[in-house]
């Protein structure tokens, strides 16, 4: 089981990847600000917040 669901995140991450390359390769503003929103809840799925908290 431990094994499937390590496949699984390695998964999800790649779509994830792939989602933000989208992003990077846009040339409308709006399709690439759809694409960050969309792996943003990708990454929550995955790993929860994606708030960045450095001990502040």
């Amino acid at each position: 089981m431990r094994k499937s669901s390590a496949h699984s995140q390695v998964l999800q991450l790649v779509n994830i990847m792939r989602i933000e390359e989208k992003a990077r390769s846009c040339t409308n503003r709006e399709e690439a600000r759809l694409l960050i929103r969309e792996s943003d809840q990708a990454k929550r799925a995955l790993w929860g917040s994606t708030d960045l908290n450095y001990g502040c």
